[in-house]
């Protein structure tokens, strides 16, 4: 077996487990506004307990509705939720999984707009994200009613069938803000030094194991640090650690961060893999029960390693399962090179959460349809050319073959992946480059047929007599609508990084998406003075909230960088600029090359040449070719055709 710690079965109190995989408990907004399981949920959660993980949580579910943190989180907070629940737990236990809901209560983080309650927390502590709203201190009352609805929920997760209840004491939700001295400022029972401020957590677990009984295990989720200044630290939650034994909890699961520091929670890709090993081996030192661990595991060689070096006893994936419900058993069986893995964009998951809806994958867009886009064989089946080996062209012909279509992809150049192939060259970037990869292997197996570096014009395509063309050509910079520009020493974005420009001293880059920071970036690691213009306040709006704070980072202390948002580019000439702020209007001199990266156009000749030539061909643009945008919609539209035809 390739990976024999992550593969040898465990025992978490009385429950058997068949590894040391724990599917996270993430939140994914597939329930009904009332919390109540829906076949959406059933579906997700029987595809990755059909793929091998050991234990899968729900998610955070709430226990009462005054801790309710979103419209469409799981809710247990009442009895009519029990069936439905009875019915996901089912669909797991067939397909050979362990499954239990994470028991929460939202605290200070709630807004009031969603829960339609007054948010209560141990001390007045708000949160700007809830709207600035001062939660209520709880008083002892209170206190004690959250501890019985905690033991309430438990019982009818236990009634629905569950295999163990998890509870959460991380990310800043009410217990962790119980533990965290910047969250709780009481002087009664509940605050002051780490007995006082343990007590309401510890007041809950030993409710649940009264609730529950001796048989069901139960798994306390906990950041190991909060990396808040004042917050919770390693040291208190490794004091914590005995006394959440003693109250009974079977297995620590070690997190971080909270609401304040989420990149912490959901960690982008310019972070680290394995980046809270340390926390957890530390915890597990103080520790008589196992240890899990999450953040950032995508690859099984990294979870392998982190259980045989002693940082943990089990890894929790998160985004990784999301990505591949198969990745477990896929690296048991030695498939570990077919995982199709995470890349941590957080595009779509932990974006579309935020804003409330469902989550999708960019990487995976059956994540979140299972049903919806199960592989259906296509009938008749067509010959079928794609042109175009980008993303979205390699996402569309790879469900099409998937489907029994008979499927030819051209690829100009000599390698697929298109523009998503960027990212190799952009700091901090790097792991979205990997997806092609994956891909074009996939596709490969799938049975598309790949022609590498041939530039397909309409005479190839239609020598090929296809049934159906899928134009997917994708999308090259424009000229802006600037007075100037064409004296300007305009050079292709894409080409700064991909070749070196030599002899430049000042650079000016227009637009402050991601694609102008990388090329500011690269330009300022060569050694030029690099002059970054958007036209809107913020930067970096085309990307995950949590990788723009490390990328907008990165451009503040680079002093070869001076940035200007809110500001437009009036005027270009041979070697100058002038710009504009609203405020104030001036001039750039001796600049050396420009570089517009904010005006994408559709590459999109090849379908008026096909239209001419055979009026009667069914021709369908997909991805950039249709309309420059991001990689998670390119992929996404391309998916839905290759259901749909």
């Amino acid at each position: 077996m390739a990976f024999p710690h992550l593969f040898h079965p465990a025992r978490i109190r009385g429950l058997a487990v068949r590894n040391r995989i724990i599917g996270a408990p993430m939140e994914r907004n597939y329930c009904t506004a009332n919390g109540r399981v829906t076949q959406r949920y059933v579906d997700y959660l029987a595809a990755r307990a059909r793929g091998g993980a050991g234990l899968i949580y729900t998610e955070a579910t709430y226990v009462d509705p005054r801790g309710k943190g979103r419209v469409h989180q799981m809710g247990l907070h009442d009895d009519d939720l029990v069936p439905d629940l009875a019915r996901l737990v089912e669909a797991v236990h067939r397909e050979g999984g362990a499954v239990g809901p994470e028991l929460n209560y939202g605290g200070r983080v709630v807004q009031p707009w969603v829960s339609g309650l007054e948010s209560r927390a141990p001390s007045v502590v708000p949160y700007a994200g809830a709207g600035g709203y001062a939660p209520r201190a709880l008083d002892r009352g209170e206190i004690e009613q959250i501890v019985a609805r905690f033991a309430d929920a438990a019982r009818r997760a236990a009634r629905a069938g569950c295999d163990f209840i998890g509870i959460h004491g991380a990310h800043g939700y009410l217990l962790s803000q119980f533990l965290s001295p910047w969250c709780n400022r009481r002087d009664d029972e509940y605050g002051g030094d780490l007995s006082g401020r343990m007590r309401f957590p510890l007041a809950v677990v030993a409710a649940v194991r009264e609730a529950v009984g001796s048989g069901l295990p139960i798994l306390y989720r906990i950041s190991g640090e909060e990396r808040m200044e004042g917050g919770l630290s390693l040291a208190d939650v490794c004091a914590f650690a005995p006394h959440l034994v003693a109250a009974g909890v079977d297995l620590i699961d070690v997190s971080a961060g909270m609401y304040e520091t989420n990149w912490w929670i959901t960690q982008p890709m310019e972070m680290p893999q394995g980046v809270l090993a340390p926390l957890a081996r530390e915890v597990r030192q103080h520790a008589s029960v196992p240890v899990s661990v999450s953040g950032r595991i995508s690859d099984p060689s990294v979870a392998e390693h982190l259980i045989e070096s002693g940082a943990c006893d089990f890894v929790t994936l998160g985004r990784a399962l999301h990505a591949d419900p198969e990745f477990p058993a896929k690296a048991r069986d030695g498939r570990a090179a077919q995982i199709c893995a995470c890349i941590a964009c957080n595009q779509g998951c932990s974006d579309l959460h935020a804003r409330g809806l469902p989550i999708i994958c960019l990487v995976n867009s059956t994540t979140g349809r299972e049903r919806e886009y199960a592989i259906r064989p296509a009938s008749p089946a067509r010959r079928i050319v794609v042109v175009g080996g980008g993303p979205a062209g390699l996402e569309a012909a790879r469900v099409l073959a998937l489907r029994g279509h008979k499927v030819k992809l051209y690829e100009r150049d000599g390698e697929p992946g298109g523009q998503m192939l960027l990212s190799r060259y952009a700091p901090g970037r790097e792991e979205f480059a990997g997806h092609p990869a994956w891909l074009a292997g996939a596709a490969a197996r799938a049975g598309v047929e790949v022609v590498l570096g041939v530039e397909a014009d309409a005479g190839r395509v239609l020598a090929d007599r296809p049934e159906t063309v899928v134009v997917a050509t994708g999308s090259r910079p424009g000229l802006p609508a600037i007075p100037g520009v064409e004296e300007a020493p305009l050079v292709d974005p894409c080409e700064i990084l991909r070749r070196p420009a030599a002899g430049v001293a000042r650079a000016l880059v227009i637009g402050g998406g991601i694609r102008g920071i990388a090329v500011a970036r690269v330009l300022a690691e060569r050694g030029a003075e690099t002059i970054l213009v958007e036209s809107a306040r913020e930067l970096a709006t085309d990307i995950a909230t949590r990788s723009r704070r490390f990328q907008l980072q990165s451009l503040e202390e680079n002093a070869r960088i001076s940035i200007h948002s809110g500001t437009t580019v009036e005027r270009l000439g041979p070697r100058s600029a002038e710009l504009w702020n609203g405020e104030r209007r001036w001039s750039v001199d001796g600049i050396d090359l420009v570089a517009a990266t904010s005006s994408m156009l559709p590459i999109d000749d090849l379908v008026s040449a096909l239209i001419a030539l055979a009026p009667g061909l069914e021709v369908h643009v997909v991805g950039d070719a249709a309309e420059p945008r991001t990689a998670l919609e390119a992929i996404h539209d391309a998916a839905a055709l290759g259901h749909r035809l």
